[in-house]
This record gives structure tokens, sequence and C-alpha cells, in this order.
């Protein structure tokens, strides 16, 4: 990501962008109650919604994101309701720099081919994957504007992220223009996908 890349979401963020988006990713939402405990990586946290959701879940969470203020913003939550994550700035375009495993990794919306790719690796013996991105649909057969980039090099193709992890038993596919919690309608692949051994049972943390 360029320098100016990198100033145009600090200023997004310290104008306020997303202050009304507190709720969780709806798709992790859905599955809290069926991951393995432990450790979570949430990737392009931005202000921290999802990291701060797991870490009120019980998850000893990290959040990475490029944007400074964005991560001031999610560390001032975490003081606020009284939680410990550990807050990275990193630029993921040039790849995940720690060599740490986790039970749980989180990406949602920000779309990067090779990190994708490695994700996998992230994942300790048993793990899951949480990805959404925003999906390419024929813009002539919408009835209605969608919400998120119009840049193809942000939208994923059709069938395109299962590829991208196809060594991962996926447990959950789903792609189709969907209502966001803050009504905006939306265009989206989403998958949930674990490294175990098939057959194997799911180690599900209990509340």
């Amino acid at each position: 990501m360029s320098r100016a890349d990198r100033e145009k979401w600090d200023q997004r963020y310290r104008a306020g962008a997303f202050a009304e988006r507190t709720h969780p990713s709806a798709l992790l939402e859905d599955w809290i109650d069926r991951l393995p405990g432990g450790r979570a990586l949430d990737l392009a946290c931005g202000a921290g919604r999802n990291s701060l959701f797991l870490a009120r879940r019980g998850f000893e969470v990290t959040g990475i994101d490029v944007s400074t203020a964005g991560l001031q913003r999610a560390r001032r939550s975490a003081l606020d309701q009284g939680l410990e994550i550990v807050w990275r700035q990193q630029d993921l375009d040039d790849g995940l720099h720690c060599g740490e495993t986790f039970n749980v990794v989180c990406l949602f919306r920000y779309f990067n081919r090779q990190l994708i790719r490695s994700l996998p690796s992230r994942l300790a013996p048993g793990g899951i994957l949480l990805a959404e991105e925003h999906l390419a649909v024929d813009a002539d057969c919408l009835q209605m504007p969608l919400a998120g980039p119009s840049n193809p090099a942000f939208l994923v193709k059709p069938g395109e992220l299962r590829n991208l992890t196809a060594n991962l038993e996926p447990l959950h596919q789903e792609e189709g223009i969907v209502t966001d919690p803050d009504g905006r309608q939306v265009a989206l692949s989403r998958l949930v996908a674990t490294n175990r051994p098939a057959g194997a049972s799911p180690s599900v943390r209990r509340r």
C-alpha cells in the first residue's frame, strides 16, 4: 500500500469514518459459538470491532491494520471496555510478518491474493479461517446500487476465495448479495474453512 493510501485511511478514521459500525461481522457473530477457543488473529482490523467482539468472548486477540489512526481508536475502545488486545500496525500488502499460529484467523473485506494463500499456514491444528470479501457481480443485472469498491482489483471472482484456500476443508460457503446491519446492499463471498484432518471432530469452544 502506498504512503498516500495509508494517509487516506488515517484521515478517514480521524474524521470518524465507520464510527457507527460497532457491530461485529455477521459471519463472525453467527460462527462465534462454533469456533475453537484460544488465540485469534484479526487482519485489516480497522478500528477493531471484530477484535473487540472476540476479546469479549474470551479469545486472546491480535489485531493488525495499516492505519495508525484506526488502531488508536481500537486501543481506546479496548481500554474503555477493560479488554487486553495486542494491536500491531503493519501494511498487509507486504505480507504477514509473524511466525505465530492462531486458532482463529479472520479476514474481512480486505483483498490480497498472496495474503489469503498464506493464511492456512497461520492456523494452529484444528484452526478455523473466516473470510469475507467483496464479490464481482454483473452490474447490468443489478436492480439496486451496491456498497463497496468498484475497482475490480479489490473484488474476488465467483469461486476465487475457495480456490485460494483449496487446501482447507470448507465448513461454509456462500456468495451473493446481502444486507449489512446498517441497511446497505453488498455483494459478498464468504468462507469458513478448517485445517483439521478429514473426519476429525471439531474442538468447539464452550461458553
